[in-house]
């Protein structure tokens, strides 16, 4: 990656003020381009929303004029801080702009609201000329580029990508996408639809099916994993089919409940990968306080895990073919 133009303005509601940045950030910082770097690719290996640039006019004005960087970057400061302000939840914080040249020699842009967070950090002090080393609150204190940015966007010539937080005060519910960059039926979050697929056919399976909830919910995220290993995408046909097999009531329910929901037959997924890595593993609790992280690939392997009902009701979990253990402490 390499820094084009790089701009930060401070936001201090304390004061009331922006503080505007008369100067771009010199391109050849080492830090602040390791920073920039690690907050992209922290963006990349998370849940963000994805749009059409043309859909967010305030977005494809700024990309269109970004030849003029430090007087675009002023002028969306100066109105993120309007659209703030008044909501008490919402803390200062810095508004980093970064426009940057990516390895395959495409251009993004981005903008972070970095929020502030509090540290204690010493102080070197004098009291009547006596060095005094004192310890203090620092409420200024910018995010480590590990923890990932609650609020940013990433523009690219075709597409917005979207990271925000919902903020809930006394003016009411604050997002960032609706409430100041104006996007219109913004769509929903990935995580947020899959909540609804798992109760739905959590329910469905009751009405339908003899298997108990936690064979359905292996099938269910089997199927998930599946189909977005396959397609990158969450085919709920596909599910329905895996999870209700010949139960065609069944099919027809699960999909009349997603349509009541607002949920696509075909969910898009904007982050294939993420979503692949964060259900190719099934974390399983017993009730007797064991845990198992096993493998979707693996939990239909009788050589490898075994699940047995036992004459009194219980189940055994037979672990097959272990060569070695390995215990992290």
């Amino acid at each position: 990656m390499r820094i084009l133009n790089i701009i930060d303005h401070i936001l201090d509601k304390d004061s009331g003020n922006v503080v505007l940045s008369q100067k771009e950030i010199p391109k050849d910082n080492l830090e602040i381009s390791t920073y920039v770097e690690k907050v992209i690719e922290k963006l990349w290996k998370s849940e963000y929303l994805e749009v059409d640039l043309s859909r967010v006019p305030m977005l494809e004005q700024f990309w269109n004029s970004s030849d003029d960087f430090q007087q675009i970057t002023e002028k969306f400061a100066l109105d993120y801080f309007e659209a703030i302000k008044v909501n008490d939840k919402i803390p200062g914080g810095d508004l980093l702009f970064f426009n940057m040249e990516l390895d395959d020699l495409s251009r993004v842009i981005g903008i972070a609201k970095l929020d502030y967070t509090q540290r204690y950090i010493h102080n070197v002090e004098y009291d009547d000329d006596v060095l005094v080393n004192n310890i203090v609150k620092n409420t200024s204190i910018l995010p480590s580029p590990g923890q990932g940015v609650k609020n940013m966007v990433l523009i690219d010539k075709e597409n917005v990508k979207i990271r925000e937080q919902q903020y809930t005060g006394t003016s009411g519910k604050w997002l960032m996408s609706r409430d100041f960059l104006n996007v219109e039926s913004m769509p929903s979050k990935v995580s947020t639809d899959v909540k609804q697929i798992k109760k739905s056919i959590q329910k469905i399976s009751e009405k339908y099916d003899d298997e108990d909830d936690f064979a359905i919910t292996s099938k269910t995220q089997q199927a998930i994993h599946d189909s977005l290993e396959t397609d990158g995408v969450i085919d709920n046909d596909y599910i329905a089919d895996v999870v209700f097999e010949q139960k065609e009531e069944a099919k027809a329910e699960f999909k009349d409940q997603l349509a009541k929901k607002a949920i696509e037959p075909v969910v898009s997924v904007p982050n294939a990968d993420y979503f692949e890595k964060k259900y190719e593993r099934q974390k399983i609790k017993l009730d007797n306080g064991i845990e198992i992280n096993v493998p979707i690939s693996l939990l239909k392997n009788r050589d490898a895990i075994e699940f047995e009902t036992n004459p009194d009701g219980s189940t055994s979990v037979v672990i097959k073919n272990v060569g070695s253990l390995k215990s992290n402490f």
